[in-house]
């Protein structure tokens, strides 16, 4: 009778696990942001499964807020892409500084410095032309 108590318990834990890992792998990804740079200039493209896409959005570096415009979204397969311009001004700042997140209404998404620098540094720059 033990036995039987034991195998159903192993069970019991098994299925719980396979449900957990089964929920993880179908949980929807995040936003994910990209940098570059076209002819008009540096931009921001936030692209995401779900959510409004905002006219503006405000930048946070070390301290200093700047808003960016909106300068066109579209939809790419099952995301939403909205780009964001740049201008040089605030991505200076975004180059120099240790922290930068970028704020839009209903969330707060960090920008990593080496994601920055890769994009947008002078080197980087000149790799693309």
């Amino acid at each position: 009778m033990q036995s039987i108590v034991v195998v159903l318990a192993l069970l019991a834990a098994q299925l719980v696990a396979l449900q957990a890992h089964a929920a993880g792998a179908a949980a929807p990804a995040g936003p994910r942001v990209a940098l570059g740079v076209d002819a008009k200039g540096r931009y921001l493209q936030l692209s995401d499964r779900i959510g409004p896409v905002y006219p503006t959005a405000d930048v946070t570096c070390d301290g200093n807020r700047r808003t960016i415009t909106l300068t066109r979204s579209s939809n790419a397969g099952d995301r939403i892409v909205s780009t964001y311009a740049v201008p040089p001004k605030v991505s200076e700042g975004m180059l120099k500084s240790v922290e930068c997140r970028l704020l839009l209404p209903d969330r707060e998404i960090a920008v990593g410095r080496q994601q920055i620098r890769a994009a947008w540094s002078t080197q980087a720059r000149a790799q693309k032309r």
